[in-house]
């Protein structure tokens, strides 16, 4: 198999047989929602075997495009040797393992939540029949969390969790003021899908002490998110295949609105930014398309920004029927329980095992977020929206561990081998 996979069988719309009676946040078994997933047909066994294969596939492959340029180099970061790159990525690595913690009252405050209502929507609902956090906490910053009286109802089930990571997270309380001296001015664009455009929420929310106007995901402009030290804009370009394509293609008037590729390597916002947080969404296709066009993309971004800071976010799965869910699940769900998944999600680990070795020999470092929104099945929008998070929940762990990785790249934190 030249592709690395099979085509998928045709029709597969089925009810859960009773050796997988459904996935661990249902409370009911619910029918299988129809899938493409090009794997359906293989065992767990086949499976792994495939996803080693093709991971060493994209490494070579990696390796033939980028040679080793970028060995021990990470491109607009403070790391320049193998072994700080090594320390670096391993540490990433620990911080996006680990599990869900139960905890009575947020150990601090949650993220307040400016922009996009939608987003908002969780809290609209709760605090209709709850009462609302303390005003002296909404409305005055400086007044110490731990200095008031939290009580458990003030808040939902989804954000009474923290993500405790397998190594902790030297900096666990995010400061906006010292971001912004890390970011050293350097403007970030935020490049992928339309779940990515969660991180442009949440970036603001934290960065900002209030909403900016934006227009949705289709025509997001840049926002100033630092003033000082010096001026950093953000910006989100919606481009679902993470393509390096010069324009839109518009076909004869009928451009696809299920797969958007705004361009992002040429003109106004590959000028602008310095920094580049990616991913690519779950689009069907086969693995050997999926790595040359990854490389492509890499390959482009580095010839027109070659000094950029490149993070590539790991792209996550939704949660069918994610109603159900009372709570963060214990463990990672197993590969069976994956293939219950629809849309492609199933396929996701090797996807991102792949983009790994694809970013790393690129010069870029991979950050799997995915590891920790996997496991949370709750939090969703909810509805027909099984794959996007109401803001303040699981999404805030995504801004400490981002907050830890750029104090990371740019020397603030204590690498593994420089603590001995």
């Amino acid at each position: 198999m030249s592709s690395g996979s099979s085509p998928p069988p045709k029709n597969r719309t089925s009810f859960i047989s009773d050796s997988r009676r459904a996935l661990p946040w249902y409370k009911i078994p619910h029918r299988s929602i129809p899938s493409s997933t090009m794997t359906s047909h293989l065992s767990t066994e086949e499976r792994m075997e495939l996803h080693q294969r093709m991971a060493q596939q994209a490494r070579t492959k990696a390796i033939e495009a980028f040679g080793d340029r970028y060995a021990g180099y990470i491109p607009g970061s403070i790391i320049q040797t193998q072994d700080q790159a090594d320390a670096i990525r391993a540490l990433v690595a620990c911080w996006t393992r680990g599990k869900w913690v139960p905890v009575t009252v947020p150990k601090q405050e949650p993220i307040k939540h400016f922009q996009d209502p939608l987003y908002g929507s969780c809290d609209n609902k709760f605090y209709k029949t709850h009462p609302r956090p303390p005003e002296e906490i909404t409305n005055n910053t400086t007044t110490p969390w731990s200095s008031v009286n939290i009580t458990p109802d003030m808040y939902r089930d989804a954000v009474k969790y923290v993500w405790q990571p397998a190594c902790d997270l030297p900096v666990e309380t995010v400061d906006p003021e010292l971001w912004c001296r890390v970011l050293r001015g350097r403007n970030i664009a935020l490049v992928g899908d339309l779940v990515h455009y969660q991180m442009h929420e949440i970036l603001l929310d934290v960065l900002r002490d209030g909403p900016v106007v934006c227009y949705g995901e289709m025509s997001c402009k840049e926002h100033t998110i630092c003033s000082k030290p010096k001026t950093t804009t953000l910006q989100y370009v919606r481009n679902d295949l993470l393509s390096p394509n010069r324009r839109v293609n518009k076909a004869q008037g009928h451009p696809s609105a299920s797969i958007i590729d705004w361009p992002f390597v040429y003109g106004i916002v590959q000028k602008r930014n310095n920094i580049f947080i990616v991913n690519r969404a779950p689009v069907v296709e086969d693995d050997a398309t999926f790595i040359t066009q990854l490389i492509e993309s890499m390959q482009v971004l580095r010839r027109t920004r070659p000094n950029a800071l490149v993070i590539y976010r790991s792209t996550g799965i939704g949660h069918p029927y994610c109603n159900d869910a009372q709570g963060p699940l214990a463990a990672p769900l197993t590969d069976l329980e994956r293939q219950e998944l629809p849309y492609g999600w199933s396929e996701q680990t090797r996807r991102n095992a792949m983009a790994k070795e694809i970013v790393e020999a690129a010069g870029g470092l991979y950050l799997d977020l995915a590891a920790l929104t996997d496991m949370r099945p709750d939090g969703h929008i909810g509805g027909q929206d099984c794959l996007r998070y109401c803001i303040p929940g699981p999404l805030d762990a995504w801004v400490q561990v981002l907050y830890n990785v750029m104090l990371g790249l740019e020397g603030q934190l204590p690498l593994p081998q420089e603590s001995n």
